[in-house]
């Protein structure tokens, strides 16, 4: 029987697919969207073409984002999202549909009921083999951290709807926790200081640009950017040129709220972790960690090093690649889940 080996991760804003001896072929918005048939959700679009939906849509038309804070909040839309995903990526040349093997990022701290939902939604979406690892494991050995080495790295990675943060050693985490912040709450955030700010009322594919291509953790940022939406008082469509100094204060607030939660997590690790974390420093990744100024502002208030990798927002799913051509490596990581 035919056999394909696939690393995904699931998360808030974005699922991505790696194939072994392909890479990631697949990054895509985590969201699908529904027309309403009568009472009976049938599946209209997946990814970018459902995101591009998003305030655009008819009233039969519901766009859902089945992953919220890191985790699945509906099982159905996320079984079918990623259904869809998998019938994109399968090969032409298969003739038969291949058995699909799996390493799977999933969130710090998951329970058994948790667990068993990611397999069902998995299984329903038409994978055989499911291995679960920690979402910020993967995200360690996607950027080539030293995580089965008696002192294996201190990571942070910035998600969609959590930030999850990890002292590693021997295939396992040793100390570690999961904040609710991420790019998603930013974007909250982001669209009341821009209506605050300039009066004007921007959709969330706006605001989301605005985070991407001007917000900077950099005091005095002179980057701007036109935007368009609703004046607030006159009800009118307007053009606006928004700036990164006077959002600057928004996003400030939310990264040195992350920046807490990691000085939280050194201060509970042993003398000695401290000290490997204070020789080594710290390994930013994930989407929110692309930011301007984030690696400089970390290192002077935790007084580290910061790296933050040139495919920062990649790593989960490189990791999840690599373990898939590391049966040993997963083997070990997994006597540790």
């Amino acid at each position: 029987m035919a056999k394909m080996d696939i690393a995904l991760d699931l998360g808030t804003s974005y699922t991505s697919i790696f194939v072994s001896g392909n890479g990631i072929v697949l990054r895509e918005p985590s969201v699908i969207a529904y027309f309403d048939d009568g009472g009976r959700r049938r599946v209209r679009a997946v990814g970018n073409e459902a995101y591009n939906m998003t305030d655009k849509a008819p009233e039969k038309t519901k766009t859902v984002c089945p992953i919220i804070d890191g985790s699945i909040k509906d099982p159905d839309a996320c079984a079918e999202m990623l259904k869809e995903f998998i019938e994109r990526i399968m090969p032409d040349s298969y003739m038969i549909r291949p058995k699909i093997r799996c390493v799977l990022g999933v969130p710090t701290g998951i329970t058994v009921d948790e667990r068993e939902m990611y397999e069902s939604v998995l299984m329903r979406a038409g994978i055989d083999d499911i291995s679960m690892v920690n979402s910020v494991m993967l995200a360690a050995i996607g950027v080539d951290m030293p995580v089965s080495s008696d002192f294996g790295g201190f990571i942070a990675s910035i998600g969609g709807g959590s930030t999850e943060i990890a002292a590693l050693s021997l295939c396992g985490i040793i100390s570690g926790c999961s904040v609710n912040i991420g790019g998603d709450m930013i974007d909250r955030v982001l669209m009341d200081s821009i209506s605050g700010i300039y009066n004007l009322n921007a959709g969330r594919p706006v605001v989301k640009s605005v985070k991407e291509k001007v917000c900077s953790l950099i005091r005095n940022d002179c980057a701007t950017a036109m935007i368009s939406g609703i004046d607030i008082e006159t009800k009118t469509i307007r053009a606006q040129a928004v700036s990164a100094d006077r959002l600057y204060d928004a996003v400030y607030y939310y990264y040195m709220n992350i920046i807490d939660a990691v000085e939280s997590v050194i201060n509970t690790c042993s003398p000695t972790v401290a000290a490997e974390i204070q020789r080594c420093g710290i390994t930013v990744v994930g989407g929110g960690a692309k930011i301007p100024g984030l690696a400089k502002l970390m290192s002077e208030a935790l007084r580290l090093k910061v790296r933050v990798p040139r495919e920062a927002q990649y790593a989960t799913a490189l990791g999840g690649g690599k373990l898939l051509s590391d049966p040993y490596l997963l083997e070990d990581i997994l006597s540790h889940a």
